[in-house]
């Protein structure tokens, strides 16, 4: 159990494909005008495992033989049957790929299924008919050829309104940053555009609608298509253009304060939710160890795994080259982890991909020395993802004082803002609550004021 609980501390830092293929899956395998469902339930413990079920022909439960995933890919094998599937994930509830059997292929969608997961409560999440208008709409980047999809949501009176970008954080995302049935960018969107500000919120590069490749891309990618957002924004009919502002949650609040720290566009003002304000391999050797205090490691343990993730993160963010970096991480778990299955260490090489070493290396602080705009910004106390403590001390210490920013850290809520017990992240799923309705109340207030 100590060796479990110490590889995921390890990965819990990295992109998070992996986890997003936990869980249950179903699609319909359409062959010569038969349906037959298809069920695959995938659990990630030390190692991968699954079974495969075919309703309309029985209750068997067959075992999955190999499960192969890198970075947003993934082949399950079933060799009793000789059967592959191989598919590719477009958001957390999507996979799109084919099915092969007796040499012959079959394209089919998995969308996911967990029963326990549709038993949870959203009470939060907005359903037609709106008080607002929505839109759907494309815009494409100005510096590739990536072609962004998302909607805006516009209050159906007033002209001249102020306008947001919604910004998600790490990992694959879409527009409404769905995870584990929490939308919370739509509950964000849906209770800011009913209080007279406008919402654009879009699926990141290679989700859902959008064109590009996620895996490919770096901060300075996301940046840009921040960046070109604002400015379709800007353009839109009833905003005031001079009043467009970022908020940013996790990663993306990272994205506003690089964005507004440089001036590379023109904001009016950012909302930081659960904002890294320190270098991020300190952050990430925060997280680290909290996230294995409230999953009951030991102090022993915890020491023994910071001085594993210190050197671990140190070779990420050194000039060595990919294999020689992924060599010395291999290196320095020898001891605590002396046999690795294959999937893990797949799942390791994803801390030397390039976008992750391109992240490790950033450090807001220079940048938000540099902020000139008014930053609203909310932390969670028991956030164990961005820790609250030293987040807030940086941001407060290095923000330039301005009269109309607010900084507060909320009692008793998580990373994700939901009211929670410990702050882990296994708690996500249970919680009814998506989105603290205090902290909407304090961020449409503050846009409404400036």
């Amino acid at each position: 159990m100590k060796y479990y609980i110490f590889l995921i501390v390890l990965l819990q830092s990295c992109f998070g494909y992996g986890q997003k293929f936990a869980g249950t899956w179903q699609g319909e395998l359409k062959v010569q005008g038969a349906v037959l469902p298809l069920v695959f339930r995938l659990e990630h413990t030390s190692s991968w495992k699954g079974t495969m079920e075919s309703p309309a022909q029985g209750n068997a439960k067959l075992p999955v033989s190999a499960i192969h995933i890198e970075q947003d890919s993934i082949t399950i094998a079933v060799a009793s049957i000789g059967l592959t599937y191989k598919g590719k994930i477009l958001t957390n509830e999507l996979i799109e790929g084919i099915v092969s059997q007796n040499g012959m292929t079959f394209p089919m969608h998995l969308s996911k299924a967990d029963r326990t997961l549709a038993k949870r409560r959203r009470p939060q999440l907005p359903e037609p008919p709106y008080s607002y208008d929505t839109l759907d709409v494309t815009f494409s980047s100005e510096y590739d050829s990536v072609r962004l999809a998302g909607t805006i949501t516009i209050p159906r009176k007033g002209e001249q309104l102020p306008a947001v970008v919604l910004v998600t954080g790490s990992g694959p995302q879409d527009r409404d940053e769905t995870i584990m049935g929490h939308k919370p960018f739509k509950v964000i969107a849906d209770y800011l555009t009913r209080h007279g500000i406008i919402v654009l919120r879009y699926d990141e590069r290679g989700v859902g609608a959008s064109t590009g490749s996620y895996p490919k891309s770096t901060i300075g990618d996301f940046s840009r298509d921040v960046i070109v957002a604002i400015g379709f924004l800007q353009k839109q009919e009833s905003v005031d253009p001079k009043r467009v502002g970022i908020i940013g949650h996790s990663e993306g609040a990272l994205i506003a304060e690089l964005i507004a720290g440089e001036s590379s566009a023109d904001v009016g003002f950012i909302g930081l939710l659960g904002a890294p304000a320190i270098p991020i391999d300190s952050l990430m050797l925060l997280q680290a160890y909290e996230i294995g205090k409230v999953m009951g490691m030991s102090a022993e343990e915890l020491r023994e795994a910071k001085e594993v993730n210190r050197r671990n993160f140190a070779a990420v963010k050194s000039d060595l080259g990919d294999e020689h970096a992924y060599r010395q991480i291999l290196e320095n778990i020898a001891s605590p982890l002396p046999n690795l299955s294959e999937n893990q260490k797949n799942e390791i090489k994803m801390m030397v991909l390039p976008a992750y070493r391109y992240f490790m290396r950033i450090d807001p602080v220079p940048f938000i020395k540099r902020i000139d705009v008014p930053v609203f910004a909310a932390f969670g106390t028991k956030d164990v993802q961005v820790p609250f403590a030293p987040n807030l001390e940086s941001l407060t210490d290095h923000l330039p004082n301005k009269e109309k920013n607010f900084l507060k850290a909320y009692d008793g809520l998580n990373h994700l803002f939901q009211k929670a017990e410990t702050g882990a992240v296994s708690e996500y799923i249970d919680i009814e609550e998506t989105f603290n309705e205090q902290v909407l109340s304090d961020l449409a207030q503050w846009i409404r004021e400036i």
